[in-house]
């Protein structure tokens, strides 16, 4: 019998679809809270697919393993790590289970900024009644987001209802992208800041994205600009960041991902009114929402059809 070995706490009715696609042949190990290491050294060593996140290093003692599923979009550990990822093994990710959550926590957190709320939320600790003045608005503005994928795409179906004007960044500018209005390269990107009036970082780290948004460029951004970053933490210079903040350039910062991660305490930008920072909880993959754990079992078991199939596989990093 194949050999199927799942560390992720997928739900019962998850289980069942698994088990279907997966078909008769193969024998499911199932431990939601994962295995100690030499247990999973073991169950490493007679799995032909493995769906969850095992230290890199563990990979590498295994000749069996000939898949292993990610149930985050994030690579990084397998692809940017010290331990190169085995040759041969075929790695995939969750890819496009994520933006239909992130996009609504990018949406609330601009209008929350844009309308002052992070300020009357405190000023209620302090029961105090105050108006604290103008408020700025998502109808037509230009947005700028970094990366076009399913995050980037789902974060423009959320704007569709403000007219936004959404320009997104990536590397082939040739290939329609639905719903955005323009598309530039990372290198156009910054003849966009001055103009944009919000600003949105929703890409992998890579080598052009790290730190791309550093003082020159943030200092480039639009008066009373709005900045978010859901990606990855590096995409932004925190030290810059602090800077332009405390400037009064923008009108505030929202950061689910920092540099460095988590963010150290005694950091200046936990103290800064004007940005808000949320523990890399955006997303998340499991017990945060259903409908992300409802995507992650399609993309398992949409590949767990395409294997025994002999079909390539959807969200192939590796």
């Amino acid at each position: 019998m194949r050999e199927l070995l799942i560390l992720e706490p997928f739900r019962p009715e998850h289980m069942e679809r698994i088990r279907e696609a997966a078909g008769e042949n193969w024998t499911i190990h199932f431990h939601p809270q994962g295995l100690p290491e030499a247990e999973l050294k073991a169950a490493l060593s007679t799995a032909e697919v493995v769906c969850g996140a095992p230290a890199p290093r563990l990979l590498h003692k295994t000749g069996s393993v000939k898949w292993l599923q990610l149930v985050s979009a994030g690579t990084d550990a397998y692809t940017n790590g010290g331990v190169p990822f085995p040759e041969g093994m075929r790695l995939t990710n969750a890819s496009g289970a994520f933006g239909h959550i992130i996009s609504q926590y990018v949406v609330a957190q601009i209008l929350s900024i844009m309308l002052n709320l992070p300020g009357y939320h405190c000023q209620q600790q302090q029961e105090l009644w105050n108006d604290l003045g103008p408020v700025a608005s998502l109808e037509g503005a230009t947005v700028l987001i970094f990366g076009t994928g399913n995050i980037g795409t789902e974060i423009t179906e959320r704007l569709k209802g403000f007219h936004t004007c959404n320009v997104g960044v990536c590397r082939n500018t040739s290939r329609p992208r639905p719903g955005f209005d323009r598309l530039c390269t990372m290198e156009e990107a910054a003849d966009w800041l001055p103009k944009a009036d919000v600003v949105i970082g929703c890409i992998p780290a890579s080598p052009a994205s790290h730190h791309y948004m550093n003082e020159e460029r943030l200092s480039s951004m639009k008066p009373g600009a709005v900045l978010i970053n859901v990606g990855r933490g590096s995409f932004i210079d925190s030290d810059a960041l602090v800077k332009v903040l405390e400037s009064g350039l923008l009108r505030g910062a929202a950061m689910d991902v920092t540099e460095p991660e988590p963010l150290p305490v005694g950091h200046p930008l936990w103290k800064l009114p004007n940005c808000l920072i949320t523990p890399h909880t955006s997303g998340g993959s499991f017990g945060r929402h259903i409908g992300t754990e409802n995507r992650i079992c399609d993309i398992l078991c949409e590949n767990l059809r395409r294997w025994n199939q002999g079909e390539g596989l959807k969200n192939l990093v590796l």
